[in-house]
């Protein structure tokens, strides 16, 4: 059963206006929403199903989402369908469970989770009981899938609106036009492949709040307010041998809506003056226009710390290295940064699939782990053979395990070179296969290159993209990756080795 949550502001203002009451508007607050839906979760888990799930969101929007953050309930409804009669029974008592809390809810049942939840999203119906499987789908909206918005687009081009029209299509066509993406929330919606949930599970708070005796904004005694919470949600952790990995501090203010702060750390951390450091250095960054009435700490993610080894010798002269220290250092380098910076500041980096080398990687915060992931080593190579002088002179095109076949420094956005027809003397020179280039108001002549390499985009990513790349070295010295539009036959500069 798929339980989605919330209210528009147009039928929030609509509901209040018929009430005869002015609605008031108050600043969106995701932390209030997060911690808001765990609690409807412990709900439901009491009164309708102990399998209650929320639903777990993707690195990229897909089509038809607004907010970045979960807003759907998953309940497992298998052996607990007798218990409330029929399903009807269960629609019922989910309602009045929302209820109690002010909530009201789009209710549906289905087969699949995929299926409850695109029928409580897209369905006119409420609430919404499928009797007849994959027909009640037919007619939603390909928004149903939980597609990404250019795959959207690209349906929308085709004139494909609902899944019944999808589905009449070759899902192998799809694939190679679309990708694997949208064969699989296929698979999802028909049952074919179950969407993995992670079952809710109440943890223990780690949150504690203190209410001024007087509305303040001295930030010497906010601060020091703070590091007493501070040191109670270090003791909660501690009993459970748990660390912060997410802290949100809330500030009740005096006729003004509350302010939140979220710090991120880059490992589980019990360190109180780390997490109060960080803390203050997140509360600088605030405009505190109110005085401040209340202030809460609560942990939104912990986990479990990183057990290391104490060394045999109190001297650490026996040890070579000391690893805990190390990983310590670092993630105290990257809570700081994050902290000063902003978390968006301090990035990782991955690889991607997309064989444009500008666009061959993708960034990550390291203080976010919803999204992060750990960085994979690189298997160690065989020692290279020492080369003669012969070689050493030698020119030699890379090979594919060569470090010089990619540049140091690759340009953020490839430069337009100008090309210079050859003279027949250099045409004639047969170490000169590329004519020479003007760049910044020099010529630069071409002494050795290594090439071609294509690189191209495939058809189903849209507009083909062509280039043959060339690493050259001109007659100065330097060394260049260049390469050339097959599209345009312009030249273009697009990364430089050292």
């Amino acid at each position: 059963m798929g339980v989605r949550t919330g209210i528009a502001i147009a039928q929030a203002t609509e509901l209040a206006g018929s009430a005869g009451v002015t609605p008031i508007t108050v600043e969106h607050d995701p932390i209030a929403d997060s911690m808001a839906l765990g609690r409807v979760a412990d709900a439901l888990q009491h009164q309708i199903s102990p399998l209650v799930a929320i639903e777990s969101l993707g690195k990229r929007l897909w089509a038809g989402q607004v907010l970045p953050e979960p807003d759907t309930l998953f309940c497992d409804l298998s052996g607990v369908t007798h218990l409330f009669e029929h399903e009807s029974g269960i629609l019922d008592a989910t309602g009045r469970c929302l209820a109690e809390l002010g909530l009201v809810g789009k209710l549906a049942i289905a087969d699949h989770a995929a299926a409850a939840w695109a029928l409580a999203h897209y369905d006119v119906n409420d609430p919404v009981i499928s009797t007849r499987g994959v027909d009640d789908l037919l007619h939603l909206s390909v928004n149903a899938l939980r597609i990404e918005s250019e795959i959207k687009h690209t349906l929308d081009r085709l004139g494909i609106e609902t899944i019944g029209a999808l589905l009449r299509l070759p899902r192998g066509g799809l694939a190679q036009r679309l990708g694997d993406g949208i064969v699989k929330r296929i698979a999802e919606i028909l049952g074919e492949v179950e969407i993995p949930l992670e079952v809710h599970h109440a943890e223990q708070q780690h949150h504690s709040s203190h209410e001024l005796e007087y509305p303040t904004d001295d930030l010497e005694i906010v601060m020091d307010r703070v590091g007493r919470l501070a040191e109670s949600i270090v003791a909660s952790l501690a009993a459970c041998q748990r660390g912060a990995l997410r802290v949100a501090c809330r500030l009740e203010l005096v006729d003004r809506a509350p302010l939140s702060t979220v710090i991120g750390m880059f490992a589980p951390t019990q360190d109180q003056k780390h997490l109060h450091d960080l803390i203050n250095s997140s509360l600088e960054s605030l405009r505190v226009a109110s005085p401040i009435t209340k202030i809460t700490l609560s942990v939104l993610q912990s986990g479990p710390l990183r057990t290391q080894q104490n060394a045999l010798f109190a001297d650490d002269a026996f040890a070579l290295e000391d690893d805990s220290v190390s990983d310590r250092s670092l993630a105290r380098l990257v809570d700081t940064l994050s902290g000063r910076l902003g978390r968006d500041a301090v990035l990782g980096v991955r690889l991607s699939e997309n064989p444009l080398p500008e666009k061959a990687f993708r960034t990550y915060s390291l203080t976010d782990h919803r999204t992060r992931k750990a960085l994979r080593r690189l298997p160690s190579k065989q020692p290279a053979r020492r080369k003669t002088a012969d070689e050493r002179s030698a020119f030699h095109a890379p090979r594919r395990d060569d470090a010089r076949r990619r540049p140091m420094q690759l340009l953020r956005k490839p430069v337009r070179l100008t090309a210079v027809e050859k003279s027949p003397a250099q045409a004639a020179n047969p170490f000169q296969t590329l004519p020479p280039f003007r760049f910044e108001g020099a010529l630069h002549r071409v002494a050795f290159a290594w090439g071609p390499e294509r690189i191209e985009t495939g058809w189903w990513d849209g507009p083909t993209i062509r280039r043959d790349y060339y690493r050259i070295e001109t007659e100065t010295g330097n060394v260049w990756w260049v390469f050339r539009d097959l599209k345009s036959g312009e030249w273009f500069l697009h990364g430089r080795f050292f």
